[in-house]
């Protein structure tokens, strides 16, 4: 089976300490979550930006997708590209991204700048199936505080690979996860706090145990603290590649 290069651009959640805001890079092309400190990551790690096509959005909360104007304007100014860019998050992405950057950056569209790439939305409304250029996905509703949140599966070398996003335990959690090769789990909680938008240690740890006697590998991030060791389970680094 070939392998998967994951970098860990950042494995914090939002008031995480010592940790950049979460966002994990696959075989350089595939982005999970976009916050603001995903640009200077990539270059810090030596990674070419313009290799990034598809960009998954869990949810419309400032650390996961803030990072999208100050990834939008390289295109401005620095690269282009014929080939699209995917990004791929919940009802009302498209809008929310072009308010962004226009409170970034206002006088771009004023001045009739814009990027040189061809900006591709898929846009998920309820569950279901959805194609972005050569991924085809499944998007399943989760719950984070009533927010509109999805996890995606799809399925890539060989392997059903899932990005949770944040998300309490629930049904569709467990739906979701069952039976895939490679899991990105959140895990914000390294004790046994509750609430009803996150993981702790002891839904992570149970998780991690059933998803290894399927035989899948289970990567943790969004952390707020340091977890103790779950066995079977890579906690994420930031600049760290796992090889999986």
């Amino acid at each position: 089976m070939e392998r998967i290069a994951v970098t860990c651009l950042g494995s914090g959640a939002a008031l995480g300490r010592d940790r950049m805001w979460s966002s994990l890079l696959l075989d350089g092309r595939i982005l999970f979550s976009l916050p603001p400190t995903v640009v200077p990551q990539l270059y810090r790690l030596g990674k070419d930006p313009t290799t990034i096509d598809h960009i998954f959005i869990s949810h419309c909360h400032a650390d996961h997708f803030f990072g999208l104007p100050f990834f939008l304007l390289l295109y401005h100014y620095v690269y282009e590209r014929a080939d699209p860019l995917y990004i791929i998050g919940p009802g009302g992405i498209k809008e929310a991204t072009a308010r962004l950057c226009d409170l970034a950056w206002p006088e771009l569209r004023k001045c009739g700048i814009v990027p040189q790439v061809p900006i591709l939305f898929v846009e998920i409304e309820e569950e279901g199936c959805f194609q972005a250029g050569d991924i085809a996905f499944q998007a399943v509703r989760l719950e984070h505080f009533g927010l509109e949140t999805y996890g995606y599966r799809f399925a890539y070398k060989g392997r059903e690979i899932v990005f949770t996003g944040d998300t309490g335990e629930c049904p569709q959690l467990h739906r979701l996860i069952d039976g895939a090769g490679l899991v990105v789990l959140e895990f914000t909680h390294p004790d046994d706090t509750e609430d009803a938008g996150h993981l702790n240690v002891s839904t992570v740890s149970r998780l991690t145990e059933r998803l290894r006697e399927q035989g899948a590998t289970v990567l943790a991030t969004h952390l707020s603290g340091e977890p103790q060791s779950i066995e079977g389970l890579i906690i994420c680094h930031d600049g760290e590649t796992y090889l999986v």
